[in-house]
């Protein structure tokens, strides 16, 4: 299996600060960590730290940061054959500060703005990912490999993104772009507002699997024509920095290995959720291992009593109810006509993850299951 990662990759500092700061303060930064970063960097570097054959194509400076960023690849086994070079731009540069008042954080951008030249993709890739960047590299890409799965990740609304987002089999979206594209906005306290921002992206892009990302709120997907949410598991914050990117990454690596939709998302929450217990995007990123640890610890007992459904929300709605990740497995669900699916029950056992089809409904039950 072997994917191609387009898009941006740069050096990024993270910084704590002991509380917010205003306009013409003097910050006082007592430590820093520089890694690699940018959305197709991080989610290029995930896929080969959990064993993925992939390829990242990025173009950056010829300096002393991308030398760092071609070694933290090359670490965890990311080839750099499509890396290409800029000589007249510099490679970017992104300074996170993190308030550890209240763990909120804060990014500067400095991108360099230099696109990929040649294109040259000499291995056909079954996947390929892409954070909308590098718009040329990437329409080469789809229309070189037009059988390859392809993934779009949507953090930024640009002409070249929106044009992108009409070719990619997968369409991943944060909350703003998916409120800024459906023209409609989210309300966690009327779950309604959660199926109609998914149905009018699904009703735009009808030939795309689309998921939206909901920060602590965890992320929404639809299985069968059923809207479902998957809630974050629980951990303690330190820095939400990055991810989105790893669940990108995770949930990737999940589809690669015919997990089946549910399941990659699950692996794709675990990861996104561990990852914020952490500081610096690169540096939180969980192996393997503990991402499928987490998982078998959680759903892999069947009819495990001790299993309880916890609402999410403030005020009940009988059309979408959400559950603790870390106390059971999954939410319940809306179908895409905003109607209550009425096979739906409160039962909180937990199904094996290879007893249901890949592409099958979720039981009666609510449990994930798909593998």
């Amino acid at each position: 299996m072997k994917i191609i990662v387009i898009g941006s990759s740069y050096l990024e500092t993270t910084c704590q600060v002991k509380e917010a700061f205003k306009e013409g303060d003097i910050v006082r930064l007592d430590n820093h960590i520089d890694c690699g970063g940018g959305i197709a960097g991080n989610v290029a570097y995930l896929l080969g730290k959990w064993g993925m054959e992939t390829y990242i194509a990025s173009m950056i400076g010829a300096d002393d940061a991308a030398n760092k960023i071609k070694k933290e690849f090359e670490s965890v086994g990311v080839r750099t054959d499509y890396i290409e070079t800029s000589y007249d731009k510099p490679t970017g540069h992104s300074l996170v500060l993190i308030n550890n008042s209240n763990k909120e954080n804060t990014t500067f951008e400095v991108m360099s703005n230099a696109y990929l030249k040649k294109y040259s993709f000499t291995v056909e890739p079954d996947i390929i990912v892409t954070d909308g960047n590098d718009h040329n590299a990437t329409i080469a890409a789809f229309d070189r490999y037009p059988r390859a799965q392809s993934y779009l990740i949507i953090r930024r609304l640009t002409d070249e993104v929106i044009e992108l987002s009409k070719y990619a089999k997968f369409l991943i979206f944060n909350q703003r772009c998916a409120e800024i594209v459906s023209n409609m906005k989210i309300d966690f306290n009327n779950s309604s507002t959660l199926v109609n921002v998914y149905n009018k992206l699904k009703q735009k892009y009808n030939n795309a699997e689309i998921i939206i990302t909901l920060g602590n709120k965890g992320s929404i997907y639809s299985i069968n024509s059923n809207v479902k949410i998957m809630p974050p598991a629980k951990f303690e914050l330190v820095d939400t920095n990055g991810a989105g990117d790893i669940y990108a990454g995770a949930f990737i690596y999940g589809m690669a290995n015919n997990f089946g939709l549910e399941k990659s998302i699950a692996y794709a929450t675990i990861a996104a959720s561990i990852s914020t217990s952490r500081l610096s995007a690169r540096n939180s990123m969980p192996s393997l291992n503990e991402v499928s640890n987490y998982y078998d610890g959680k759903f892999g007992a069947q009819n495990n009593p001790n299993k309880t459904i916890v609402n999410n929300f403030k005020n009940e709605n009988p059309n979408m109810s959400t559950t603790e990740f870390s106390e059971t497995n999954v939410n319940e669900v809306s179908n895409v006509n905003n109607n209550v699916n009425p096979n739906v029950n409160n039962n909180p056992n937990v199904m094996p993850n290879n007893n249901i089809p890949n592409n099958q409904p979720v039981n009666n039950n609510g449990n994930v299951g798909t593998n």
